[in-house]
């Protein structure tokens, strides 16, 4: 019995450990042979503007009320294309909306913005602000 109970665990732990290798398991090219090209695809893609998506975010959670045009909470006014861009350019931008060390957390009372529209913001801004 004791030879029977040996043999599964034994068993089991080489299924265990060669399940464990195939996970890591690396691919390296073979000399000579190009790799096939590998197309990267963003998860940001084109359709991030400043119209199609933020404008709706920072209108609802910014320049309706702290940010407006009538009120620039902390000289901040983002209620134009031309002042979101300017402070989306600086680190406090994303620093604040993230609640980030050592930056205002924006929006101020209020929980953080969800991580999809952080992403939003994020890629906004890598796909340079237009």
């Amino acid at each position: 019995m004791k030879n029977i109970i040996s043999s599964f665990l034994i068993a089991g732990a080489l299924i265990a450990s060669t399940e464990g290798c195939k996970a890591k398991k690396e691919t390296t090219p073979t000399p000579g042979i190009a790799a096939a090209p590998v197309e990267v695809v963003s998860i940001c893609g084109d359709t991030v503007t400043y119209t199609a998506k933020v404008k709706a975010i920072i209108d609802n959670n910014c320049a309706s009320s702290c940010h407006s045009a009538r009120n620039h909470a902390s000289g901040i006014d983002l209620s134009t294309y031309e002042n979101v861009k300017a402070e989306a350019q600086k680190p406090r931008f994303m620093g604040s909306l993230n609640h980030a060390s050592g930056f205002s957390r924006m929006p101020a009372m209020r929980p953080k913005l969800s991580d999809s529209t952080l992403q939003v913001l994020n890629c906004w801004i890598e796909n340079g602000l237009k």
